[in-house]
């Protein structure tokens, strides 16, 4: 039954057939399999339905990764345990002043352990244009060090990567999805969100063997009054 005590904030972008996230990866593309009218006839006319295909990479929208997507032989998407994905207690960290690099500081004297830790920077206004593409805001190395050390359990992030595009050793990546913390990127509408309450659903599909996919991401709280 619907939990109507509760309120919902979307933090996820639409997937639009041809819309780019990540700069040289395949933008998706949708095919209409059976439609409406066609289906009549295999109905008799009692009834209508639209089957259709979409074709993505993984790395499409709102995603998360797995430990896989950095680590041969890591966790895929279907072992992510669920309570890193699912009614996660929500801390959001304010990091618009920050600038580009955020460090440990954005995160120091906080209690973090269990929390999805996500990370807001308004980057994603510049979602789908050429600016997006560059000169992200993104996490140090030493802030990941100490988000493992306080025993996150997600984190998320409104840009275009967590990590600094320029550094090809992605030591964000390296150091969260090797600690077995799903990282979710292309993250939206974080103004939205209330420093408090919160829960987090976050979920991909359990595709065996995947390490990237979307997910319909949203925060929970409950409902004032």
């Amino acid at each position: 039954m619907l939990d109507v005590k509760s309120r919902f904030i979307e933090i996820s972008h639409v997937i639009e057939p041809g819309m780019v996230t990540y700069p040289g990866l395949p933008p998706p593309t949708a095919e209409v399999i059976v439609d409406h009218d066609s289906s009549r006839a295999r109905y008799q006319d009692k009834s209508e339905f639209l089957i259709a295909s979409l074709h993505l990479c993984g790395n499409t929208g709102t995603y998360v990764d797995s430990p896989l997507h950095r680590y041969r032989g890591a966790t895929d998407l279907a072992g992510l345990p669920l309570d890193r994905v699912a009614d996660v207690p929500v801390c959001l960290i304010d990091a618009r002043e920050s600038g580009r690099a955020i460090g440990p500081r954005s995160f120091a004297g906080l209690d973090l352990g269990g929390a999805a830790v996500i990370v807001r920077t308004d980057f994603s206004r510049y979602w789908r244009t050429e600016r997006y593409g560059r000169d992200n805001p993104f996490l140090t190395a030493e802030a990941c060090e100490a988000l493992v050390a306080a025993g996150v359990a997600f984190v998320g992030i409104d840009s275009l990567n967590v990590d600094d595009m320029a550094d090809l050793a992605r030591p964000a990546h390296t150091i969260l999805l090797g600690a077995g913390i799903p990282v979710c990127e292309h993250m939206t509408n974080l103004a939205a969100l209330s420093g408090h309450g919160g829960r987090l659903h976050a979920v991909p599909i359990a595709w065996r063997g995947g390490a990237t996919f979307p997910v319909r991401a949203y925060v929970q709280y409950p409902k004032r009054g």
